[in-house]
């Protein structure tokens, strides 16, 4: 069987793609300024930066519950473990960029901090938005879109 040159592009395509899947290259890990802010201020709410707590010992900032990334060494309970915390920072990144492409089922650019809070978090919703709302300098009500 010969396959034509259309034909072994799009294999040659698909092939780069799963590797790219496979190296975690499917998503955006990149962090511009309105990203690291919001992933900063998540990890905040979330207790990342007190010591022994959860969010800590996994490496995983944002205390996510989904491997973005690709690069989970472990799981301790629904939240994934990373080996390092850049690894929890770039998964992180992953679902702030999702949001902000309008790539997320959950969320876009026009969503609210408080938007955020029913979703992202069970416990305390508006106190989790608070917290954010205040790391960043803003109201609950700010659209993660105008966050710079």
């Amino acid at each position: 069987m010969e396959l034509s040159t259309a034909g072994l592009m799009i294999f040659a395509l698909l092939g780069a793609g799963y590797i790219l899947l496979q190296l975690g290259g499917g998503v955006n890990t990149t962090a511009s300024p309105a990203v690291q802010k919001l992933a900063q201020a998540i990890a905040k709410a979330e207790g990342f930066y007190t010591a022994g707590s959860r969010p800590a010992r996994n490496h995983n900032p944002g205390d996510m519950t989904q491997d973005l990334i690709g690069k989970a060494v472990g799981q301790d309970g629904p939240f994934p473990i990373y080996a390092t915390d850049a690894d929890g920072w770039a998964d992180l990144y992953a679902q702030i960029n999702l949001w902000m492409s309008g790539g997320s089922e959950h969320a876009d650019p026009s969503s609210t901090i408080e938007d955020l809070s029913s979703f992202y978090t069970a416990n305390d919703q508006s106190t989790w938005a608070l917290n954010v709302a205040n790391a960043l300098g803003v109201p609950v009500d700010t659209e993660i879109g105008q966050i710079a």
